[in-house]
């Protein structure tokens, strides 16, 4: 089903538009994927998509995805495409999904867990980082909300791939209560000659500028510490928390 909107205040784009806030997207259920490749790969993986919306010109190129989804494409106008869009240079065409919270559970293997990621592009590339991993398991704590578009867009895909749960620090001390946690820390044992646990385990990694706050350090049962050289002090989360990740992966089970 072809939908064609001109209008600016039309009521469906209004309900579109305000899956580019948080609460929103939480009241819903819903998000706004954008990009043909996103919405492909969102497709590709079985996300659930209720509607496709695209600007007028490229609805040729987006009849027949709509119609083997059997969902409505919405046709826009440019000026009213452009009140649903989160993109500067947009290739024309989002999608509509449910893509929900997960209930707490478990990690099926080695996981991580994030406190206080506050910067979209960090945890984009961190999720992306982790499945390459197979760190499938997320735990976020007060993290950038995971459904931002800027974060889905920095996954590449990946975030439909993950289990990502936005949790409670009661939870990740029952997850202690199982796992060992390791956590990064200047005084730590360099990563080099750490040995990693036969079970598996979890990674924690904090905020960009304050680090892991000193709960979740207690919880820790090993910290390990990345050498540096020429003065450096720090490296950026993202990049910290892929190093570590694949220094541990190279190490072998």
């Amino acid at each position: 089903m072809v939908i064609n909107i001109t209008s600016r205040a039309n009521s469906k784009i209004a309900e579109f538009a305000k899956l580019k806030q948080k609460k929103y997207r939480d009241e819903f259920d819903r998000v706004l994927l954008e990009g043909e490749r996103i919405v492909l790969d969102a497709v590709n993986r079985g996300v659930d998509i209720e509607a496709l919306l695209c600007v007028d010109y490229a609805q040729d190129a987006f009849t027949e995805l709509a119609d083997k989804l059997s969902c409505p494409l919405y046709v826009l106008v440019p000026s009213v495409y452009d009140l649903v869009s989160c993109t500067e240079n947009s290739q024309g065409i989002i999608a509509v999904a449910k893509l929900s919270n997960k209930e707490f559970e478990n990690p099926k293997g080695n996981f991580l867990v994030l406190d206080k990621i506050s910067d979209p592009g960090n945890l984009g590339t961190i999720i992306r980082t982790a499945t390459a991993c197979n760190f499938n398991d997320i735990y976020l704590i007060n993290c950038v909300d995971w459904r931002n578009e800027k974060v889905i867009r920095a996954t590449m895909g990946t975030v439909f791939d993950c289990r990502l749960y936005v949790s409670t620090e009661a939870e990740i001390v029952e997850l202690a209560n199982h796992y060992p946690l390791i956590v990064t820390d200047m005084q730590g044992e360099c990563i080099y000659e750490f040995t990693k646990p036969k079970q598996n385990f979890g990674i924690i990694m904090g905020n960009e500028a304050n680090g892991v706050n000193q709960n979740f350090k207690n919880l820790a049962k090993k910290s390990v510490s990345l050498p540096m050289a020429n003065n450096v002090e720090s490296l950026n989360v993202a990049v910290a928390t892929a190093v570590i990740m694949y220094i541990l992966n190279k190490q072998g089970d």
